[in-house]
Parts: C-alpha cells; sequence; structure tokens
C-alpha cells in the first residue's frame, strides 16, 4: 500500500531510518542525501510510504511546496523487496504529486535505477560527481592568505553573504539562511576546527567547509569564493588547507571525498590536479519537457 502522510511519528522515522540502512548496506551507496534525513523530523517536505502489514518497505521524500520551487525527490526500496513495482509506484506517485520540473535523484548511478527510469520515461537533467583522493601525500601547503576557524556565529553573516554569492546559481547550496547554518551547527559531525575562513582584513574572501564520517573518511563538504576573489587561487589555497587538517585528525591511510557538478568543468579541473578521481555519481532524472 503506498500512502503519504503529512506528519511522521517517532515509529515511522525509526523503520525509515532502518530501511535507508539496509538499502545503504545491500547497494554499498546510501540511497539519499543526508538532508532527507534531516527532514523526517519535519513537515516541510513530503512523506510517501510503500507499506506492507507492520514494515515499511518503501520510501519517497518530496520537496518543493510552491510554484517557486519546482521540488526534488528521493527514494528509497528495501533490498528484500525490489522487483515487485514498489519503486515504479513510489516514483510516479511522488513526480505526481509535484510540478511539471520535479526530479528524483538516483544516487550512485547504480544499474536497476537506469533501468527503473528508462522504464518510467524519465531522462538525466543533471550529474553530481564524487570524488576521492587517499589522505597521504597531499601537495604541500598554498599560505597566501590569512585563515583562521569558524569563531562562532559572529562569523555567519559573512559566511553567509560568500556562500549565497558562491552558489547564486546552485539549487540546494545558494539562498542559505543564518537557520541552514545553525542547523549544520547542531549536528553530531560538526567541528569549528574543522571550517576554515580566509579573509582580508574584516572581509571574507572565501571559505573551506570540511566533514568527518568516519575514522577512514573525511569530506570536502563545502569550499566556497567570493566572485570577487575568484582568480586568485584561492579555491585550491583553502582545499589544501582542509586537506592538510583532515590528513593531522584522520591520517594518511584515510580518504577524502567531495561533491561536484559534473557540468563545472573549472571545479572539476582543479579537484583533479589536486588528485582527486571519479569515484561514483548521482544522477537528478526528469520526464519529458511537454511542448
Amino acid at each position: 500500500m503506498i500512502e503519504w502522510r503529512s506528519g511522521l511519528s517517532v515509529d515511522d522515522r525509526s523503520r525509515i531510518t532502518e530501511l535507508i540502512a539496509a538499502a545503504t548496506a545491500g547497494d554499498g551507496v546510501a540511497p539519499v542525501g543526508d538532508q532527507v534525513l534531516r527532514e523526517l523530523g519535519r513537515d516541510e517536505t513530503r512523506h510517501l510510504l510503500a507499506v506492507e502489514g507492520d514494515d515499511v518497505v518503501g520510501y519517497l521524500n518530496l520537496t518543493g511546496r510552491d510554484e517557486n520551487d519546482p521540488g526534488m525527490a528521493e527514494a528509497v526500496v528495501h533490498p528484500d523487496f525490489r522487483r515487485r513495482g514498489i519503486g515504479s509506484q513510489l516514483i510516479r506517485t511522488g513526480l505526481g504529486a509535484g510540478s511539471a520540473d520535479t526530479r528524483i535523484w538516483a544516487h550512485g548511478d547504480l544499474p536497476s535505477a537506469r533501468a527503473t527510469a528508462a522504464a518510467l520515461g524519465l531522462h538525466p537533467v543533471r550529474e553530481l560527481l564524487q570524488m576521492r583522493r587517499p589522505l597521504a601525500d597531499l601537495p604541500p601547503l598554498q599560505s597566501r592568505h590569512e585563515a583562521r576557524t569558524y569563531a562562532g556565529p559572529t562569523d555567519d553573516q559573512e559566511l553567509l553573504r560568500v556562500n549565497n554569492a558562491a552558489f547564486s546559481w546552485h539549487p540546494e547550496q545558494g539562498g542559505w539562511t543564518e537557520a541552514d547554518i545553525a542547523e549544520r551547527r547542531a549536528e553530531p559531525w560538526f567541528d569549528p576546527q574543522g571550517l576554515f575562513l580566509a579573509f582580508e582584513g574584516a572581509r571574507l574572501l572565501g571559505f573551506h567547509w570540511t566533514k568527518v564520517h568516519s575514522p577512514s573518511l573525511g569530506e570536502v563538504y563545502v569550499v566556497g569564493v567570493d566572485p570577487a576573489a575568484q582568480g586568485r587561487g584561492l579555491g585550491a589555497e583553502l582545499t589544501l588547507l582542509g586537506l592538510h587538517h583532515l590528513a593531522d585528525r584522520l591520517g594518511g591511510e584515510a580518504d577524502v571525498t567531495l561533491y561536484v557538478e559534473g557540468d563545472n568543468t573549472a571545479a572539476v579541473k582543479t579537484y583533479r590536479r589536486l588528485g582527486f578521481e571519479v569515484f561514483s555519481a548521482d544522477i537528478a532524472y526528469a520526464r519529458p519537457t511537454v511542448n
């Protein structure tokens, strides 16, 4: 049975979290992004559940509640309940509840996801690359700009200014508010010593926000440079600063990952020069445009 739930109970959230964990273990890749996990306890997105008896065997999260937000969906089906049409039913229902421009993510670009998309007549419209490299043998640090770590909410105004200018084009990263920073500051992984800010006087030029997933994996979470400060090599400088921090914390046996838009040629080229290689890809699919 497929059903929308306007609010998730504690039991619902627990079962969905278990479902996501089972799919992650079975596929080797998380079926949804971290934001979906944060949204389980809120009413800011819509929740579509596939239920069999007392079990939640499928779940779809749908963003977008007005005409200004086309919406994004992410879906997961328990490995033991696949090949029964549950995924296709979730996607049809979820996309049908969104706008004509609503998209759905397929994390890891798995063959099963490609097959489902093809069967539903969906086509890829966006590619998000995951790139990785070991933390051993890093290039030497470059120190051309004054940099320090995050001092607390007093840094938020400049951090938001640079982030929103650097990512004005980005559907998720752009348009952040103080609430977005506060939400991440409350996450268990947040470490102020892992958020680096480069200044020129009192003006923030750019930042590198790192993240630690486990003792063996760190992340280049966000690198943002003020458009007015581009062309100075600041992005590579800040990236290296964060990489050396992660290497000091995790050791050279660990890996570091990052996500970058597949069509952001300049950023991909920068990361390749720093030793990163494509590890996997997430694909956003959409319905065909009707003329």
